[in-house]
């Protein structure tokens, strides 16, 4: 099982929110994990979902100090998933 770590990049792989790009809040347990985007989900209400359903990558925020989920904002959130995820205008993926 990889572990994941606050702050990483993660794209869902099932369920409705499928293709959509998160940052990791924090890990649950070994099964699950809280994750934010800014928008949809933000940091005072992150979204549950199983680790298994996840495709991470070696990518990971970059603030000025280290990924807190107790003092991370949502435009920082924001602001990491557009310098992460790149949107280029033939992609159906949501930022």
């Amino acid at each position: 099982m990889v572990e994941l770590q606050p702050g990483q990049l993660v794209r869902s792989l099932a369920g409705r929110d499928k293709g959509k790009h998160y940052l990791v809040l924090q890990e649950l347990d070994q099964k699950f994990v809280l994750l934010v985007d800014g928008r949809r989900r933000p940091v005072a209400r992150p979204k549950k979902k199983n680790r298994a359903h996840l495709q991470h990558y070696e990518r990971w925020a970059e603030l000025e100090k280290p990924f807190d989920p107790k003092e991370v904002t949502d435009n920082q959130v924001i602001e990491s998933l557009k310098e992460l995820v790149p949107v280029t205008g033939d992609s159906e993926e949501e930022v």
